[in-house]
């Protein structure tokens, strides 16, 4: 038995493809994706109708339950409120009331029959939560969230990388990013689970694809203008495969954090000039912000 297993694809609509293709031809006996289908990239809707489609099943992510809190604020009043927030609110108001009705909808976890009993546990982050993942370490919660698990395999998402660890009775795995891969490579990732010998075995698998069509899609969207400069930071992410928005919050952004737009783009122009991504991103960024040209950018005609 073959499970092809994916996450995170954040609507990046071109690499979704390259990976559905792939696994199209591994002719797997099931396919899954464990959460995050859904924002911030501006293909977020095309996406969830290319899952729905193929009736792949979703579990719910973070950044679904993101969607949903912009529609019922109760749920996290932050998402309509904080500017570090604006990519989210930008792909909310991308989505049709029915997709938001189906996100509504989505399991935490989702549970394949394996082979003599030996079933496989889909969860994003992890089996009680979508925003905390049992690779970023096993405490005392952790610990009892995954025990209460019958399913000896565990397969998530949410960390954006490849790994695998052997956890007591338990085989842990992740399935990598679809869309915003964080490492060595910008090749969407995905996962392949082969039961044989009386056990899954993993093997992850990267896939290229054209990732020109999805800056070209943000590009010729309004993300970079509405999703303000932190859609600068996930730009640069998909860019680079490498963490930005991560970095700033928790090492460069002040606390308490600045108030207003003008202050936020000030302080990530300097985080990006810190980094040396300054320079690479404003192709990008002026396109999108010449408006506000004469408080982002120093430029010769300025």
């Amino acid at each position: 038995m073959k499970i092809a297993l994916f996450a995170d694809v954040h609507g990046n609509k071109a690499a979704l493809e390259a990976v559905l293709d792939d696994i199209d031809r591994q002719h797997p006996d099931a396919i899954i994706c464990a959460g995050d289908a859904v924002n911030p990239f501006p293909e977020s809707e095309v996406v969830w109708k290319i899952l729905r489609a193929r009736n792949i099943p979703v579990v719910r992510g973070n950044h679904e339950e993101y969607m949903l809190a912009y529609y019922q604020p109760d749920r996290n009043p932050d998402i309509r409120r904080l500017i570090q927030f604006m990519p989210a609110r930008f792909t909310a108001r991308q989505l049709s009331t029915q997709t938001v009705t189906e996100i509504d909808a989505l399991p935490l976890t989702h549970t394949i029959a394996g082979p003599d009993g030996d079933d496989v546990l889909v969860c994003h982050a992890s089996p009680l939560r979508a925003d905390r993942s049992f690779a970023a370490g096993i405490d005392a919660d952790m610990t009892a969230a995954l025990a209460h698990v019958p399913a000896k395999t565990i397969a998530g998402g949410h960390v954006h990388m490849q790994w695998q660890m052997r956890w007591r009775d338990k085989f842990l795995v992740l399935t990598g990013s679809v869309g915003q891969p964080f490492g060595d490579t910008t090749d969407a990732q995905y996962l392949m689970l082969t039961h044989r010998n009386g056990k899954w075995h993993a093997a992850h698998r990267t896939v290229p694809y054209n990732l020109s069509a999805t800056v070209r899609a943000i590009t010729e969207s309004d993300f970079l203008k509405e999703g303000g400069p932190m859609a600068w930071l996930m730009l640069d992410e998909l860019l680079t495969a490498e963490l930005r928005m991560v970095p700033f919050l928790r090492k460069f952004c002040p606390t308490p954090r600045p108030e207003t737009l003008s202050e936020w783009r000030d302080w990530v122009r300097r985080y990006l000039e810190a980094i040396g991504r300054w320079e690479p991103l404003q192709p990008y960024i002026r396109e999108a912000y010449f408006v506000f040209r004469d408080a982002c950018f120093v430029t010769s005609d300025a």
